[in-house]
């Protein structure tokens, strides 16, 4: 029994090691976001005020960089407006970085709950819009964090402009081995999708707030903050179209 668990292991990893490289060969090198991330991030807007987090130096930062992320560019930024706090992150992948798994397990259901924070709801593919703009269908979660308190939290990972599909994943992944183990069906979901080319480009977004994300995107006293968040990709008409 332990030698055919080791004999499938073997295998298994054997045709990981076989994608990877196949996947390296036929990556592209076409750019959507020309940009630098921290200049996307919303700006001067009225009402507003905005205090820029460096990710590697806050709590959120360090729950962000489990495993090896390999990011291109990241920035975070931390907005209020009265009582109302969002906190925005954001990653960039340049075409041939990172493999569409690898990115995708840098998530809220994996960073997040691997560093002590408890999902207690999930929903997927979610459709919303924004003063009659369609935004991009977004992952939402609501965590309670060890600090205490409850973060509503909404997510996009675009891969080519366009969000990745996390309904086959009902949970987050381990890091390391076992953590690439549990992704392989995911990986045969993601060649499915993109073809042989897994490593994209590829922008990971994250609001995260005090406030139902639901009644932060209804709210017409948001729009503005909401509209500025164009240039990360998150709406239908957007400019990585």
């Amino acid at each position: 029994m332990r030698k055919a668990l080791l004999y499938t292991g073997a295998v298994g990893l054997l045709l990981l090691l076989a994608l990877v490289v196949t996947a390296e060969y036929f990556s592209h090198r076409e750019r959507r976001f020309t940009g630098q991330v921290v200049d996307a991030l919303p700006r001067n807007v009225a009402g507003w005020t905005r205090r820029d987090i460096p990710v590697a130096d806050s709590k959120a930062g360090s729950m962000n960089v489990q495993g090896i992320l390999n990011f291109s560019q990241a920035a975070q930024a931390l907005y209020i407006r009265g009582e109302t706090s969002i906190l925005v992150y954001a990653a960039y992948w340049e075409p041939g970085k990172a493999s569409v798994v690898d990115a995708g397990s840098h998530n809220p259901d994996s960073c997040w709950v691997n560093n002590g924070c408890v999902r207690t709801e999930r929903k997927y593919a979610v459709s919303a819009s924004v003063g009659g703009r369609a935004l991009l269908p977004y992952e939402f979660g609501q965590y309670l964090v060890p600090s205490g308190g409850r973060q509503n939290v909404a997510f996009w990972h675009l891969v080519n402009g366009q969000p990745n599909r996390y309904e086959e994943q009902a949970a987050g992944w381990r890091d390391g081995l076992v953590g690439r183990l549990e992704r392989l069906p995911l990986l045969w979901k993601d060649i499915r999708t993109y073809g042989l080319n897994q490593k994209s480009e590829q922008m990971f977004i994250r609001l995260s707030s005090n406030l139902p994300i639901e009644q932060l995107l209804a709210d017409p006293a948001n729009r503005e903050f909401l509209q500025a968040l164009q240039g990360l990709g998150v709406y239908a008409d957007g400019p990585w179209k």
